[in-house]
């Protein structure tokens, strides 16, 4: 390899860092901002532009339709399906809710856009950014980026109810790192994608208002 090539190869490893890193201190950032009352919360929404910015640049997903309709893909697919019902039943379970909702109200379809959004943002960008340098790296950090996220709205003394962050999160780590390598092995979003929308859906189906640690 030519000096040339080693020099521009680096300086792209670079910028992928740089802007990862950027991302991922914006959002935590503006997690840990956002339940404070005004100004603080108008305040949250800079750090959340400039990690917006950050991904704009670097957009440049593309859509294979064969791939998303051949059997392999249904297979990762179906595990994704069952991997948020799953999740979900366990989350609702654990505190003393019924293991599957008895109605769904409207806020569920803003969760599974939420929940949408998030994987397009940690294994769609930051994952998937990273894997061009080290996959294994990849699914690692943007679970650590995606639980730091999740972390921090608990974190913030603003915030109304504090759960066992240690613990929580280990459990939000070990499942992201789990949706990271479905990602990593199905070589699409999409399953996912379906994870998180999945879980969302079954957790908040009986929400009729947005819980404060949504965004």
């Amino acid at each position: 390899m030519h000096p040339e090539q080693t020099i521009i190869i680096q300086e792209q490893s670079k910028k992928i860092l740089v802007d990862v890193i950027i991302c991922s201190i914006g959002l935590a950032a503006f997690a840990y901002l956002i339940p404070y009352s005004f100004p603080l919360k108008a305040i949250a929404f800079i750090p959340l532009t400039i990690a917006a910015f950050v991904i704009s640049r670097s957009i440049n997903w593309t859509l294979n339709t064969t791939d998303i309709f051949s059997l392999p893909m249904l297979a990762f697919c179906i595990i994704g399906f069952q991997m948020g019902i799953a999740g979900a039943m366990y989350y609702r379970g654990s505190f003393g809710m019924p293991v599957l909702p008895a109605t769904i109200k409207i806020f569920t379809l803003l969760a599974v856009c939420i929940g949408i959004m998030e994987e397009l943002v940690f294994r769609g960008f930051i994952q998937g950014q990273l894997s061009k340098l080290h996959p294994g790296f990849a699914i690692v950090f943007a679970a650590l980026a995606h639980a730091s996220y999740k972390a921090c709205l608990f974190l913030s003394p603003a915030a109304t109810y504090h759960y066992s962050i240690a613990l929580f999160y280990t459990w939000s780590f070990g499942a992201f790192i789990l949706i990271g390598l479905l990602r990593y092995y199905s070589k699409s979003i999409l399953p996912a994608i379906i994870v998180h929308a999945v879980f969302d859906y079954v957790v908040y189906a009986e929400n009729a208002e947005v819980p404060w640690w949504v965004w």
